[in-house]
């Protein structure tokens, strides 16, 4: 079994575009997109459709699109300065749009063979506003899986992809396919494949492609904070790296 993981788009076309171009290449049985879909970029709508065009490819549901449709920005929440990205990409999302994104499911867990789980979500166990960075150590990983025992756990949200061993569980990390905070700026995606016997092996892809054109659509764009985007889509580091969100 292969699959192809990538995730945390942010409503980026062109960099999902060049991601996908390359996941093509390898064949892989299934795409499993790993949330944030939309919410953070200027073509919300356009990432739908693309993602929705491909065969083999199970979106999974994100924090921040869980925002748009669940309408956060109407009620009181901890995060009050994403209000307006909320409220604005949900108006630039026609209903069918937002129907498909209603539908996704949390998680997935794939069986390669008996007793051997890959288990996929978009940030941490039961918690899709949670996070998995690698500076945890192994006992902080294991607080936030929550005792899940599945022998390999991929996910996004960190926004740089990362491969790890903690016990006998393998980590995976998968993101992001558009805006990354590693130091490294370009797109990312994992090829997950199970190799029999419990060995799941991973590698890490990253794509090089133009990306100014796309930072300049974030600056100029109906986006809230553009321009903060487009230092990330430039320099592969978070705009404000003093004050990380995870």
């Amino acid at each position: 079994m292969k699959l192809a993981l990538y995730g945390d788009i942010h409503a980026q076309l062109t960099p999902l575009e060049v991601v996908l171009a390359e996941v093509d290449k390898h064949n892989a049985d299934w795409e499993v997109v790993l949330g944030d879909h939309v919410m953070g970029g200027p073509e919300p709508g356009e990432v739908i459709d693309a993602l929705r065009a491909r065969k083999n490819c199970l979106p999974i549901l994100g924090n921040f699109d869980r925002w748009v449709i669940d309408k956060v920005d109407e009620q009181d929440n901890p995060f009050p300065g994403r209000n307006e990205a909320s409220r604005t990409t949900r108006e630039h999302l026609n209903e069918d749009q937002l129907d498909w994104l209603r539908g996704l499911p949390h998680e997935i867990t794939f069986t390669a063979e008996p007793g051997h789980d890959v288990h996929i979500f978009h940030a941490a166990p039961g918690d899709d506003e949670g996070a998995l960075p690698l500076r945890l150590t192994d006992d902080e990983i294991l607080e936030r899986l929550k005792g899940d025992k599945a022998e390999c756990l991929a996910f996004g949200q960190v926004h740089g992809p990362y491969v790890r061993q903690v016990g006998n569980q393998t980590l995976v990390c998968g993101a992001s396919a558009a805006v990354n905070w590693d130091g490294d700026n370009r797109p990312a995606y994992v090829l997950l494949e199970y190799k029999g016997d419990g060995n799941w092996e991973a590698e890490i892809h990253r794509v090089a492609y133009d990306f100014e054109p796309q930072a300049l659509k974030n600056e100029n764009s109906w986006v809230p904070n553009g321009e903060r985007q487009a230092v990330t889509i430039r320099t592969g580091e978070y705009w404000n790296p003093a004050h990380m969100p995870h």
